[in-house]
């Protein structure tokens, strides 16, 4: 077939489609190597000389050696920070503790409180008694620590039979408790010097008066305000004993009770011994 033998048209019609065809192959090549080298680029080509994956290398970089030193994890679920976390808890349990051995969290510093008495610092916890009617820390140190005082008043109310004709009347006591106390749970024990007063009249048969002040040592046990006390002493100008039992109650430094005292004396001019019964009625103070 000659060239000849072609129009003009024909010619030009043939020429386009060639050059479609030519430019579609050269296109589709041409995007096939974009696609690779975007994909990868340059410096992840897996030929022979630019392998990037290669772990054998020790001056290849290792995606799970960065990711250990960055994040000092073994893997996702590894010991993060273990030894960190480990020391944190020591710190912090000794730092909860002072080094006069106080729990912080607990709040054990915040309930020291100085006071200052007579010059002399005084540090105790808000647990301990802090009213005004408390009386014991104004005289720590001094003579009167550790005492007391009470003041009772009693009458006869049942006597002996030889006591039966005598008419008694109202008396008192004055009790200062000694600075010696001493507790054998549940029991405490105290000690203490009684004078109390004593004041009878007798009326038939024949006259006579025994009255008087008795002088007294007294051992006291006392066990959830139940009192129970013994002594013996003078009815001056005789001897005598006394066994007493009551309840008392404690409002800080102070306290009040009542109960019954037991006393015999050995002789009274002219009927001999004899006893009586009084009921009592005290009030004091506990320095201690």
């Amino acid at each position: 077939m000659k060239v000849a033998n072609f129009t003009w048209a024909q010619l030009k019609c043939i020429t386009l489609i060639l050059g479609s065809i030519l430019f579609l192959g050269s296109a589709s090549v041409a995007t096939g190597q974009e696609s690779d080298s975007l994909l990868f680029g340059d410096e992840f080509d897996l030929g022979e000389d630019d392998a990037s994956f290669d772990f054998g290398d020790e001056g290849d970089f290792n995606f799970d050696e960065a990711e250990d030193t960055e994040t000092g994890e073994d893997d996702f679920f590894g010991d993060f920070g273990e030894e960190a976390d480990a020391t944190d808890v020591v710190e912090d349990s000794t730092a909860a503790t002072d080094d006069w051995g106080l729990d912080n969290e607990t709040g054990d510093i915040d309930k020291l409180i100085t006071r200052t008495v007579d010059g002399e610092e005084i540090t105790y916890t808000p647990d301990e008694d802090d009213h005004p009617l408390d009386f014991s820390k104004y005289v720590k140190g001094t003579i009167l620590e550790d005492t007391g005082f009470t003041l009772s008043l009693y009458s006869p109310q049942y006597v002996g039979t030889s006591l039966d004709t005598w008419y008694s009347y109202l008396d008192f006591s004055f009790t200062s408790e000694l600075p010696w106390h001493f507790t054998v749970y549940p029991v405490d024990l105290s000690f203490m010097i009684d004078i109390s007063s004593f004041n009878f009249d007798n009326s038939f048969p024949a006259g006579g008066t025994f009255k008087g002040v008795s002088f007294m040592p007294i051992a006291r046990a006392e066990i959830a305000g139940v009192e129970i006390e013994v002594g013996a002493g003078m009815y001056y100008p005789t001897f005598g004993a006394l066994a007493g039992i009551g309840y008392s109650y404690k409002f800080h430094s102070l306290f009040a009770s009542a109960g019954y005292r037991w006393n015999w004396v050995s002789n009274i001019d002219p009927i001999g011994s004899s006893w009586w019964l009084e009921p009592r009625f005290t009030a004091g103070i506990k320095l201690w």
